[in-house]
């Protein structure tokens, strides 16, 4: 008779683990240490690859939301419509970078969260290259925009979670 009961209280323990763990999808500070420690870097060296670290300009709808999850799923997004750009044509120390902070970025939040839900791929019609001269600064521009919007998010979850000081003693 004390199998059942035994059973039954490890299969409501798990049940209630199951319940308080289902809070908290993505661990927020093992991912921004590991933005800080290696994905920062290497979203300066693309912006100064594009160009976009000395332009002011606004960057573009991105991160409207306070939430963690929308953030890190605007993150995840971006960083996965920064390789579809650079995929494209780019070649050399551009095409590098965007394929290291679209990797890098993809494996922290893999690695981090439980369960990070993506949008559906969306699916552009293919467009006919054109070889003109000012395609590859277009795109260039175009992955600069990018870079900027990530890194808006990226310092709005950084915000969002930065320790809180006390206020000053006047």
């Amino acid at each position: 008779m004390i199998f059942p009961r035994v059973l039954s209280c490890a299969v409501l323990l798990l049940l209630l683990m199951a319940v308080l763990s289902r809070g908290r999808r993505c661990s927020i500070a093992k991912i921004l240490r590991q933005y800080r420690a290696v994905i920062f870097h290497e979203i300066q060296n693309l912006r100064n690859l594009t160009g976009s670290v000395y332009r002011s300009g606004r960057a573009g709808p991105a991160c409207r939301s306070d939430k963690d999850q929308k953030i890190l799923l605007s993150i995840y997004n971006i960083s996965m419509s920064l390789r579809e750009v650079g995929a494209s044509t780019l070649q050399g120390p551009e095409e590098l970078a965007v394929w290291r902070v679209a990797r890098n970025t993809e494996i922290v939040l893999r690695e981090n969260c439980r369960k990070i839900s993506k949008s559906p791929p969306r699916t552009a019609p293919a467009q006919p290259r054109r070889r003109g001269p000012g395609r590859r600064r277009k795109q260039l521009r175009e992955i600069g925009r990018r870079a900027e919007r990530l890194v808006t998010c990226w310092e709005k979850l950084n915000v969002l979670h930065a320790p809180r000081q006390a206020p000053w003693d006047s």
